[in-house]
C-alpha cells in the first residue's frame, strides 16, 4: 500500500490519519486497501462516526475517484456510518471532492471537507 494509515478512538470517533503519495498505476487498489483497513479497525472498535484527515499528495483523477467510491460497499464500508474525509493537500481538492458525489449517489453519508474544524461540525451533527 501507497499509504500509511494512523488510527486514533477520539470519544466516539475513529480518527484516521493517511499519509503518502498518490501512484497513478496504483492509485485506486492502494484506495481500497486503505478502506478495507479503515473498517476493519472500525468494526473492531464499533465505531461508526469517522474523521479521515488525509495528508496525500498526488494527483486524484476523476476515473480513479468513481472506481473507488462505487466500490465502497465492497471494502464493507457500511451506509449507516458517517465519515467526514478531509483533504489537506489543496492542490488536489476538487479532484478529491468528486468523491463525495459518487459516494452520496450511492447512499454513503460522506462529507468531503478542507479543514478539520468544518468536517468535525458537520460529523458531530445529528
Amino acid at each position: 500500500m501507497s499509504y500509511k494509515l494512523n488510527f486514533q478512538d477520539e470519544d466516539g470517533v475513529l480518527l484516521v490519519e493517511i499519509s503518502g503519495e498518490r501512484v497513478k498505476e496504483e492509485l485506486t487498489s492502494s484506495a481500497k486497501e486503505a478502506w478495507r483497513e479503515i473498517v476493519k479497525v472500525a468494526l473492531e472498535r464499533k465505531l461508526e462516526q469517522i474523521l479521515v484527515l488525509s495528508s496525500a499528495t498526488g494527483k486524484y483523477p476523476t476515473l480513479n475517484a468513481y472506481q473507488v467510491n462505487s466500490s465502497l460497499a465492497e471494502c464493507g464500508v457500511q451506509r449507516h456510518w458517517k465519515v467526514a474525509f478531509v483533504n489537506l493537500d489543496q492542490a488536489s481538492f476538487q479532484d478529491v471532492k468528486f468523491s463525495e458525489t459518487v459516494a452520496v449517489n450511492r447512499g454513503f453519508n460522506v462529507g468531503i471537507f478542507s479543514n478539520e474544524d468544518t468536517a468535525r461540525k458537520w460529523l458531530l451533527e445529528s
